[in-house]
């Protein structure tokens, strides 16, 4: 049996406060701080320029994926949550509790949590919106949804009670770390909550307040919840607004922080003056995986074909066409470094044996050269991909077209792309991972279940008209698994399985570059795993509550 409890809880904030106190004697805290120097005292609190853009409107219920959850997530909370360390952390709820057979968690709540209204946070709060969840349909756009759940009630007290449909190794992590608790008496009036976009409505318990928005001109304004139960903010306030480029945006002082991918390591150049500019690394946090649309049928469907596929693909040329700083992609989706990796079959590319493959599962070349199906019609598909990732895209075409498989091009901004693959609109598309779970070597593998099951409610990541039951099963068992040693031997054949029916074809693993100007804040870090069930950003609100990167503690400002 595992009781998390007060004790434990305080025992782990007590000990990173203490650490952090060890560490003020060094140069890293010697009152080396944004709006202050050596002997300036505690430092002003900054007003930081973030990248803005329109990500859904930022309610619990409205948002679109991680990029709109981190800008959600300023207003609202959650009862558990992250900070640099990896580890959950109480935040709404200062302990919980957990039966025996892991399908009870009780959690205390906090005394001293407000709406922004003024109201109290309650349990029943905490229970009407799980249940307002369950009573609703939400667009698949939503990163985090709760499941598995059998019931939420308030058992007295500043108690609630959670009992899931079964134990789940991924209930802390995926629920109480990332589902947002909304308002009872805000909420319970509206009966379409995705259709509500009145900034009135949101009304959180959040660090911030939304003064401003703008889904025209992708900007956004927040400014400090001084009445936060964990304290004033450090960062006082935050000004969002759109750039092209977010490197260049932030050289020309534009932003404070911005963050690059499919670049390589050359592109953090014009940084390198120590002085003025920091950079961070995140290896792993994303995939651009190649899905099919098997529930299509035809050659999509057919594992012959996948497989020829993915041997016409150079997987390596990928990586170097995005500057060489990321990893070819792995058919078994985990990246190398996960701890759960195991080898499977790689498909290395090969364009004789694509050939011959397609060749022997019948799909002669036509006049044309493109191959024909069964029905006699040439194999003649669309692949849906961002505009960013248009060369890759125009790189997987090329390819495909060299053994006979003709491609057609249709490319996306950032929300169409996730709206074809919600809807199911595509035949193949080149879409990103993570939607709700990282791939960084501390992220739970779970996400495997939700990208391969078919007992999962369809999401944006969920592959279409793959079936496996074998597969479903043991993604079943992995889930209430643990025994660490056991569970991993479940997700060595998902992996082995997963590579051989190959619905989906990882092509290539990005690192993240974050570049920042250490005069505005220089605390930034990336959260091992990342944060709300795995979103891999580098905008943790800990770090803006708390100016630091660790513990619940902020740090003494102006």
């Amino acid at each position: 049996m595992r009781r998390i409890d007060r004790r434990t809880f305080l025992t782990a904030s007590m000990g990173a406060a203490g650490a952090l106190a060890l560490g003020s004697c060094t140069s890293s805290d010697d009152g080396a701080r944004p709006g202050g120097g050596a002997s300036a005292g505690p430092p002003a609190r900054p007003t930081l320029r973030l990248p803005g853009g329109t990500f859904g409107f930022p309610s619990p219920f409205g948002y679109i994926a991680g990029l709109g959850y981190f800008r959600m997530s300023f207003l609202y909370d959650t009862l558990l949550w992250k900070d640099a360390s990896g580890e959950l952390l109480p935040w709404l709820a200062q302990d919980f509790t957990a039966s025996d057979d892991g399908l009870t968690y009780t959690f205390q709540l906090r005394d001293d949590v407000q709406w922004h209204d003024g109201r109290p946070l309650t349990p029943e709060d905490v229970a009407f919106t799980f249940g307002y969840f369950a009573a609703n349909t939400f667009s698949f756009l939503l990163s985090v949804q709760p499941q598995g759940i059998a019931e939420v009630r308030p058992v007295g007290g500043r108690s609630v009670e959670f009992r899931l449909e079964r134990p789940a190794v991924t209930f802390l992590e995926r629920v109480a770390g990332a589902v947002a608790i909304a308002p009872q008496h805000i909420w319970s009036s509206i009966s379409d909550p995705a259709k509500a976009q009145d900034i009135g409505l949101l009304v959180g318990t959040g660090p911030y307040r939304l003064e401003s928005l703008s889904e025209a001109e992708g900007t956004l304004l927040y400014t400090a919840n001084d009445d936060y139960f964990l304290g004033a903010p450090f960062v006082e306030r935050i000004e969002m607004a759109p750039v092209g480029d977010q490197s260049l945006a932030v050289l020309g002082d534009q932003l404070d922080v911005g963050e690059v991918s499919q670049v390589g390591p050359d592109a953090l150049l014009p940084f390198q003056d120590e002085a003025t500019f920091g950079t961070l690394t995140n290896s792993g946090g994303f995939a651009y995986p190649l899905y099919w649309n098997l529930s299509r049928g035809g050659a999509l469907a057919d594992v012959a074909f996948r497989r020829a596929c993915a041997r016409a693909i150079d997987r390596s040329v990928l990586v170097e066409r995005i500057g060489g700083a990321g990893l070819p992609g792995n058919p078994g989706f985990l990246p190398p470094e996960h701890p759960f990796h195991v080898d499977v079959e790689q498909y290395p590319f090969d364009l004789d044996a694509s050939n011959q493959l397609l060749d022997e599962a019948g799909y002669a070349r036509g006049p044309t050269g493109v191959r024909l199906g069964p029905d006699g019609q040439p194999l003649r598909f669309t692949l849906v991909a961002a505009t960013e990732n248009a060369a890759i895209g125009e790189l997987v075409i090329a390819a495909l077209q060299l053994v006979g498989v003709e491609v057609m091009p249709q490319f996306l901004d950032f929300i169409g792309v996730v709206q074809a693959v919600s809807n199911g609109n595509y035949d193949m598309v080149i879409t990103f991972y993570p939607g709700p779970s990282g791939l960084s070597a501390e992220s739970d593998p779970d996400y495997l279940r939700t990208i391969y099951s078919s007992r999962v409610p369809e999401t944006a990541v969920t592959v279409r008209g793959y079936e496996n039951s074998e597969l479903d099963e043991l993604l079943e068992q992995q889930l209430v698994e643990q025994d660490e040693g056991q569970r991993a031997a479940i997700l060595a054949r998902v992996q082995e399985i997963i590579a051989r029916d190959l619905p989906v074809l990882p092509l290539y693993y990005t690192t993240q570059f974050l570049i920042f100007r250490k005069a505005a804040f220089d605390d930034w870090y990336y959260t091992p795993g990342g944060f709300a069930s795995g979103i891999e950003q580098p905008y943790n609100k800990h770090v803006l509550i708390t100016g630091r990167q660790t513990g619940v503690e902020i740090q003494p400002h102006q």
